[in-house]
């Protein structure tokens, strides 16, 4: 049976035009908007939640739309459970954000009463915004995962609008406020890999992660699962886990002993390569368990706002600062160009002082035009 819905004003009681019934929507007191008629042989009765007579007649449009068309609503859980089975296939860390991130709209959505991909609109994700209550860079990401989870729902046709495109990115001055560690936090840091632990061991392999973490620029997930085969001589040549882009880089003799060094991992089988950790761990468990290492290393160095990835951050800022190229310390970084000048590209003092010699050539040259032409006068 083809639905027969109307819309309806739902007068309140101080709506000076209540009297003129339901069916009259051009009331004075502009009051909310419903549907009303029979479909699937179905009494319904539903709230547009909206005021604005056009909005609410789009939306019936769009239901009358649907009906004929037969269109099937999806579940939201059933669309997320889609969309990860859709990116299986991408790095266990970018599937733990989109897991993290959806859950985060699984649970607002259950608490708005949502059951549907097709009710999320601007109004409810604005609300989404509201709840979330960030501001930094890892709202500017989180919106980036919406917008790709809605444009998948829209691909399918279970939703008309990518509700996310509403959202605004906050305006950063810059990409991150992540700032490149000092020589002497660096120092201080290293000391620190002798002085925590009960044992040797410990303290060898924090010294190890250190000095490639600060060396050869490497993220955590690319420490814990090198292995003896990525070092050919003094290189070091592995792909990296998050992006699988080849990593060539250099290593310097105090590195090379520190890999030598290291104890055979605890519970490894003999013929393991593997410098930090056994060939049957998780990724998870290896990350989790470096980053409780490292984390005792920063509390003993006591360096604000030390973390693994400040590293990365120093290494691009030091190389750039050395006259490398953007395209160069991508290359050493394994990274693209445009998250180098995005991400990493820091002010120091040696970048400062290439900008002023810089500006001082043109200061030089205009100078020295200007008094000839002077002259000539």
């Amino acid at each position: 049976m083809r639905a027969m819905l109307t819309l309806q004003r739902r007068h309140s009681s101080k709506c000076p035009d209540k009297n003129k019934g339901p069916n009259f929507l051009k009331c004075r007191g502009h009051c909310a908007l419903r549907i009303c008629g029979m479909q699937n042989d179905r009494r319904v009765r539903k709230s547009l939640r909206t005021r604005d007579l056009q909005r609410a007649a789009r939306r019936l449009a769009e239901m009358m739309e649907d009906e004929a068309l037969g269109r099937s609503r999806k579940r939201l859980a059933d669309a997320i459970a889609a969309f990860h089975a859709q990116h299986k296939g991408n790095a266990a860390e970018t599937q733990r954000k989109y897991k993290r991130v959806l859950s985060f709209l699984a649970e607002h959505c259950e608490g708005a009463h949502i059951q549907y991909v097709d009710q999320n609109s601007f109004e409810t994700i604005d609300a989404y915004a509201l709840w979330r209550d960030k501001t930094n860079w890892t709202w500017i990401k989180e919106i980036e995962i919406l917008r790709q989870f809605f444009e998948f729902c829209k691909d399918r046709e279970w939703i008309r609008m990518n509700p996310a495109k509403a959202l605004k990115r906050p305006r950063l001055l810059e990409a991150n406020d992540v700032v490149p560690y000092t020589l002497d936090q660096i120092v201080r840091i290293i000391v620190a890999c002798d002085e925590i632990g009960r044992a040797k061991y410990e303290r060898l392999r924090a010294r190890a992660m250190i000095l490639l973490m600060r060396y050869a620029g490497l993220r955590v997930s690319d420490v814990v699962t090198l292995s003896r085969d990525h070092i050919n001589g003094n290189r070091l040549e592995k792909r990296a886990v998050k992006n699988h882009r080849m990593i060539r880089v250099e290593l310097p003799p105090e590195v090379l002993r520190a890999l030598e060094m290291l104890p055979h991992p605890k519970a490894a089988s003999r013929n393991c390569k593997l410098y930090f950790s056994s060939e049957t761990a998780s990724l998870r468990s290896l990350v989790k368990g470096a980053q409780r290492t490292l984390a005792a290393v920063f509390e003993r160095a006591r360096v604000p706002g030390a973390h693994p990835h400040r590293f990365r951050h120093t290494l691009a800022s030091e190389l750039l600062g050395k006259r490398a190229t953007v395209d160069e310390v991508a290359g050493i970084l394994a990274d693209s160009p445009a998250t180098i000048r995005r991400h990493y590209a820091k002010w120091t003092p040696e970048i400062q002082a290439r900008q002023d010699q810089a500006i001082r050539l043109v200061h030089g040259t205009n100078l020295a035009q200007a008094e000839e032409r002077i002259s000539k006068c």
